[in-house]
């Protein structure tokens, strides 16, 4: 799964050492705890996860939180005012900086996002809303309603578009 992050799988030592790198080992290493079976062996990993959680946070601006389920294929693009909080999210995921995924005040329900997702800079998706596969969600979105597979999400509110050909784009 390591592998498959495009924060994790570039070159160079410019490379190990960004901030989308150091935020998504820091996210999966979160998950690794929270799935140990063996009690005492999770105890110490959440007590190691917990500063490291907080002190990236800190210096990246990008808070993934480790009970997010994210499926191999996270990229992280661009830094600072990252925040994803969603109850599942498919693989290959694309995300830009300014990005916020999560819930709205006083609900405890989460985004549920497909396969195959690009979210560009400044979107926000909020509340308890299903992202289908294939979707594009366009800069500064404000999603706040399910959007269906294969489709395109533009504005504030979000709009449902059909997604552009590859042959348009």
């Amino acid at each position: 799964m390591w592998a498959a992050d495009g924060g994790l799988n570039g070159n160079g030592a410019g490379h190990w050492l960004s901030r989308t790198w150091l935020a998504t080992c820091v996210y999966r290493f979160g998950r690794y705890a929270n799935e140990i079976d063996i009690k005492p062996l999770k105890i110490v990993c959440k007590v190691l996860y917990y500063p490291l959680f907080f002190i990236t946070q800190g210096i990246t601006g990008i808070s993934v939180q480790a009970h997010c389920k994210i499926k191999p294929g996270l990229v992280l693009n661009g830094t600072g005012g990252l925040f994803i909080l969603a109850e599942t999210i498919g693989e290959n995921f694309v995300v830009g900086s300014g990005v916020t995924v999560g819930n709205v005040r006083g609900s405890k329900n989460l985004p549920v996002i497909g396969d195959n997702v690009c979210i560009e800079p400044g979107a926000k998706i909020l509340g308890e809303v299903t992202i289908g596969d294939n979707v594009l969600i366009r800069a500064n979105s404000l999603v706040l309603t399910d959007i269906p597979d294969n489709t395109m999400a533009v504005g504030n509110p979000a709009r449902i578009k059909r997604k552009p050909d590859e042959s348009e784009s």
